[in-house]
């Protein structure tokens, strides 16, 4: 019987392996992949045939300002981590509608700056049928991201006729529009400098009232510095200066042991009112006072 030794055994072990190692190469070098023929729903390629809305949506936002409106379901466009419900149909052409008429027309008839909202508006609006509801309580109605995407959600719920309903849609849009130019072009550094012990997580937990005897002129100002500007913004063009002269008026004629107080907030209002009209002035050339009048005539058109 012939003998092998250790070393020749290790020899024959490693020719053993290459030759196990060619092999494998081969028949994974000439194995072929069946590719789908068909479009996998999701990833691109999705398409269906263009109608009415599709006409509009192009004709009223993407050939005059280059912004796509999204409203058939895309899970990647929304938080999965949510139960959301996609907008109806039915509803896309009356809320875009309401969009153009109460954000973009009036921006258009006063703007001295050829192409502004082309220039400035998110190049995406996705629509969402229902509220995003958040596990403090609150809700979420619109959201911006980095000034390229606009978030609308709880649409199908939305009535043309209830003048409520338009309030609160043409806030969110104003609300996250002022977001988008700020994150462009910064609002003074003063505003920041005026109620900042006043800022807060659980904003929710505080009622209209009480923040405007904080100086701020919802509760949802108390957020952060940034929620604090847009929603001085957005209140002083849809519910309007008489409104938030109102507010002013009411924190003055306080007799009570918080007059003190109540003083302070409307003389800080005041002057968030004066940067806001400055800001939009210098950085922009508008006329705040003149948008004030055609956001205002718009949402009395509708």
């Amino acid at each position: 019987m012939k003998k092998y030794s250790l070393v020749n055994m290790k020899k024959y072990s490693l020719k053993l392996l290459k030759f196990v190692f060619l092999v494998s190469i081969f028949f994974s070098c000439t194995k072929k992949e069946i590719l789908p023929q068909k479009t996998i729903l999701g990833l691109s390629g999705d398409s269906w045939p263009t109608g009415p809305i599709d006409d509009y949506v192009f004709q009223n936002f993407t050939r005059p300002y280059n912004i796509q409106v999204k409203y058939k379901w895309d899970p990647y466009e929304v938080n999965f981590t949510k139960t959301l419900t996609p907008v109806k149909e039915s509803q896309v052409l009356t809320v875009m509608d309401v969009v153009n008429k109460v954000w973009i027309e009036p921006y258009e008839k006063i703007t001295e700056k050829i192409g502004f909202i082309r220039q400035y508006a998110p190049k995406q609006f996705v629509l969402v049928g229902s509220a995003e509801y958040n596990g403090n309580g609150t809700i979420k109605l619109g959201e911006v991201e980095g000034g390229r995407k606009i978030l609308l959600l709880k649409l199908n719920d939305f009535d043309k006729k209830n003048i409520s309903g338009i309030t609160q849609m043409a806030h969110t849009i104003h609300h996250e529009f002022a977001h988008v130019l700020h994150q462009n072009l910064t609002y003074p550094e003063t505003f920041k400098t005026l109620n900042p012990e006043w800022y807060s997580a659980t904003w929710f937990n505080v009622s209209n009232e009480e923040a405007n005897k904080q100086g701020l002129i919802t509760n949802y100002a108390k957020a952060n510095v940034d929620d604090d500007f847009v929603e001085t913004v957005a209140y002083l063009l849809i519910e309007g200066q008489e409104e938030f002269d109102l507010t002013i008026a009411y924190l003055e004629a306080d007799t009570t042991t918080t007059r003190a107080q109540s003083l302070k907030a409307a003389s800080i209002l005041k002057q968030k009112e004066e940067l806001v009209v400055w800001y939009y002035k210098m950085a922009f050339n508008i006329d705040f006072r003149a948008l004030q009048k055609e956001v205002k005539a718009a949402i009395e058109n509708l």
